[in-house]
Formats: C-alpha cells, structure tokens, sequence
C-alpha cells in the first residue's frame, strides 16, 4: 500500500514539475541531479484492531535545487505542495493528508508530511460454526 501512495506522489510531482528529476527513496545523493525531489518515508506504524489495520505513513519531500534564489523558490513549491498534496487519489479512493510542515535546511527544503490508511480485512465466507466442527475429531 505504501508503493501505491508512493506512486500517487511521484506522478503529482511528475505533473507539477515537468523539469525536475523526482527520485524514490532508494537513490544515494551523490547520484542526484538537480533540480530534483526525492520522496522518502521518514517513518511508518501499524497498529491493528481485529479485522482493521491503521497505518500512519511519515513523507519527506526534499527539494534540492542550484539557483542563487533557492530559498525563494522553495517557499514557492512549499506552498504548491500544501494545494497539490492535500488530498491523495489511492486507486479512486481519496485519502486526506495530515499535518505538513516545511523546513530548509543545509540548502534543501524538507517538506514532511503523514496520512493514515485504514485497512480493514475481507472476511472469510461461509459458516464460522461450521468450520469450527470440522476441526474438531471425535476420539
């Protein structure tokens, strides 16, 4: 489910900044070239209640850009972030994003934000009674 978010990610920065190099977790920064995003997972929790697992997904965008005006800019696409990325589109359900909070820092900006996807569990079919009897043997 992750990917999926991931994926959702990508192709809004994809939409949004045609020139830029987006860039999934698994890349090392000296293989980057800017301008660029990369989109990391900061942190990830499940916790699960009978048929329903809650996860919390922790994002970090980092923009890294060579421009004299950088911080100008990043403010800029902090700000496209906040409208773009309120609202995630997971296969025609939407899912609503959660506090965002943007820093730069060592010449980057870190745009870092959470969403919950609630999982709940297919039940199995059929009888549970019945079930339970053909697991038991008669001695």
């Amino acid at each position: 489910m992750i990917n999926k978010v991931k994926k959702n990610i990508e192709d809004k920065l994809k939409k949004l900044y045609k020139t830029y190099n987006i860039y999934l977790e698994d890349k090392q920064s000296d293989e980057i070239l800017k301008p660029a995003l990369k989109i990391k997972v900061d942190n990830k929790t499940t916790n699960y209640q009978r048929e329903k697992s809650i996860i919390k997904i922790k994002f970090d965008i980092v923009c890294l850009l060579d421009n004299d005006n950088k911080n100008e800019l990043y403010w800029d696409i902090s700000d496209k972030l906040d409208e773009e990325l309120e609202i995630l589109n997971l296969e025609g359900t939407l899912v609503r994003t959660g506090e965002k909070i943007s820093e730069i820092s060592e010449g980057q900006l870190h745009y870092r934000f959470d969403t919950t996807l609630n999982l709940v569990k297919e039940k199995q079919q059929g009888n549970n009674i019945s079930s339970i009897v053909k697991e038991i043997k008669v001695i």
